[in-house]
């Protein structure tokens, strides 16, 4: 993207230095703007330094004497990157001295006021402050997307807490049960033992089933915890989703396996997330379903990744989550967008 503005600036400012050439010999002029042009390779990394620049380079081509190319298509890309970068108020400014400085020189040599100031003037004017302007909203979308992002987060941990409160206190009232019945039985046993073994055979026989019963409780909730969140809490994920902006389409079939639904909620949330964070695109699709005996999840968005580390952000602790429960991951692009996808093998065909 780097090289293709780069080559783009330079091309234009070269293609508009040939028609004030009027096809004679300008090399100087060429390299100019192929000069003005590479500094767009680190419009990304020091904005405001290739901002400075761009301008600086902008004034020594006219002092050169080279022919006009305007003041805007050579600081647009600059401006716009600034901008992005969170450096609005140093963009402004350099359209406040790139205008004043070009409408006093070329007032001085006596170009009409008119040509000068409303017609050249304005137009350079909206050029760059619509460079500015999405810039701003580029950079507002991506904070936007990175709060949603943390949104996503919050609600996922606070739904694993209720998830958990939830399993406390199903475990208290079941394991407290059993140990109360057990006490009171073996109390029974006890005293029933020297006078009448049959009764305390019985007693000790409730107290050997409700320790069973509190043990089969202990495992199921353990199961669960292991398991975490379920497939269910993919409803708030998808309304956050929706809340950003885009469009969702969710088909959802219901997984009885606790932990492999664990897992899939866990891969929708993170790639979701990163499509919100990340994605240029404007819909996601989501899609869990089971095929013989194999769980199949895909997230796919319209959009392309728009930063080098979108494509492997949150991916790897993923793909060795995916890996430990059997599973493969793939991530990658796909005709119109990104999908992330993955095979769950299902507990009952382990």
């Amino acid at each position: 993207m780097d090289l293709a503005v780069a080559a783009g600036v330079a091309a234009v400012l070269a293609l508009i230095a040939s028609a004030e050439l009027g096809g004679r010999s300008g090399i100087g002029a060429y390299l100019w703007a192929a000069a003005l042009g590479v500094l767009m390779l680190w419009r990304r990394r020091h904005s405001r330094t290739v901002l400075i620049l761009t301008l600086s380079g902008l004034f020594a081509y006219y002092a050169a004497g080279f022919p006009a190319i305007g003041v805007a298509v050579p600081l647009a890309a600059a401006l716009y990157s600034a901008a992005e970068a969170g450096h609005r108020r140093i963009a402004v400014v350099t359209v406040l001295i790139a205008m004043v400085v070009s409408v006093f020189f070329r007032l001085r040599e006596g170009q009409d006021f008119g040509v000068v100031v409303l017609y050249d003037g304005i137009g350079h004017l909206a050029l760059m402050a619509a460079a500015i302007a999405l810039g701003e909203l580029v950079r507002a979308r991506r904070r936007i997307a990175a709060l949603t992002g943390r949104q996503i987060e919050l609600e996922a941990e606070r739904r694993v807490h209720e998830h958990n409160q939830e399993l406390s206190r199903e475990l208290h009232d079941a394991i407290g049960h059993a140990l109360t019945v057990a006490a009171i039985q073996a109390n029974v046993a006890r005293q029933e033992a020297p006078h009448r073994p049959d009764a305390a055979v019985t007693a000790l026989d409730h107290v050997a089933r409700a320790l069973s019963d509190a043990l089969d409780e202990l495992r199921g909730t353990v199961r669960r915890l292991r398991a975490g969140p379920s497939l269910g809490d993919l409803g708030a994920l998808m309304d956050t989703a929706r809340d950003a902006g885009f469009r969702v389409r969710a088909d959802i079939e219901p997984v009885e396996d606790p932990e492999t639904a664990a897992t899939a909620y866990r891969l929708v949330r993170e790639a979701v997330t990163n499509v919100l964070r990340h994605s240029a695109g404007h819909s996601i699709a989501v899609e869990i379903r089971e095929d013989d005996g194999i769980l199949l999840v895909s997230v796919e968005d319209d959009g392309t990744p728009s930063g080098p580390e979108a494509a492997g952000a949150g991916l790897t602790g993923l793909r060795e989550r995916v890996a430990a429960a059997g599973g493969q991951l793939d991530a990658g692009p796909v005709e119109h967008g990104w999908r992330v996808s993955a095979a769950l093998p299902l507990a009952v065909a382990r």
